[in-house]
């Protein structure tokens, strides 16, 4: 079927963009803009609507319509009809002062971390991921002349010279979350890359460690988690003593200087 700009127009307004879809998305999304599913169905309990055991066997594509649907009929349009305010353009209202202008890669990154941290105790945001995923993507890239994907939809961040896939994991570890669980990895099984690129970075994006690690490693250790459809996988010590494991540490620290 044929869709005119028009049709895919209305259909933006309508239903993608709508002010109910806007409202419902900034609640339930995951640091790394995926689908968050216990943050729907925290929204929906507020609402009533407790249905997490009933819809356990959908997929979330397909919790995320079904609840969605639920809720346009139930929450008040006046909970998210209010009109947005316009965008003014940062540089527009505020100067960017000397110190950030004249500062290192690594040293913005550590005072994102500080302002991301401070935020965090005074209750604004509730997470401190971004810019991470970008930054280890640029550091393996600079380090091994690897060529970044535009996105990541094909599965894989980057590819070097020979065709060889990677998707590229960074985890920041702080104080107040050492865990060093990775971001969710999807399609597992379909072999979207040969090697998974992870570091781990301390409180101010240092890298403390970074290493190269087959897919087979990958599939044989990470843990299906059935409400997201994706595989969690934890950067442990032992991933460094896998077969085919390359410990690349010193490759990133390096490329981190020269940024």
């Amino acid at each position: 079927m044929h869709v005119t700009p028009e049709q895919r127009q209305a259909w933006l307004e309508n239903t993608a963009e709508s002010p109910f879809n806007r409202w419902i998305n900034a609640q339930i999304r995951a640091p790394d803009g995926g689908l968050d599913l216990d943050l729907l169905h925290a929204v929906a309990k507020r609402y009533g609507v407790d249905r997490k055991a009933q819809y356990a066997h959908l997929n979330p594509g397909q919790q995320r319509m079904t609840i969605g649907n639920l809720l346009r009929r139930i929450v008040p349009p006046g909970e998210y009809s209010a009109p947005l305010p316009p965008i003014v353009p940062v540089a527009a209202s505020i100067e960017r002062p000397e110190v950030i202008r004249t500062a290192s890669a690594r040293e913005l990154l550590m005072m994102h971390g500080q302002i991301i941290d401070e935020l965090r105790e005074r209750e604004v945001v509730r997470t401190g991921n971004a810019p991470l995923g970008d930054y280890a993507e640029l550091l393996f890239a600079t380090a091994f002349g690897w060529s970044l994907e535009g996105n990541s939809s094909s599965g894989h961040d980057a590819t070097d010279s020979a065709g060889v896939r990677y998707q590229v994991k960074g985890r920041r570890i702080t104080a107040r979350n050492p865990s060093r669980q990775l971001s969710a990895i999807r399609r597992l099984p379909d072999y979207t890359f040969d090697f998974l690129a992870g570091a781990l970075f301390d409180e101010a994006y240092l890298v403390t460690r970074a290493v190269l690690i087959p897919h087979a490693v990958v599939a044989a250790r990470a843990k299906r988690v059935e409400h997201t459809n994706s595989w969690r996988f934890m950067l442990d010590d032992g991933v460094w003593q896998a077969d085919g494991a390359r410990d690349v540490t010193a490759d990133l620290a390096r490329a981190a200087d020269q940024i």
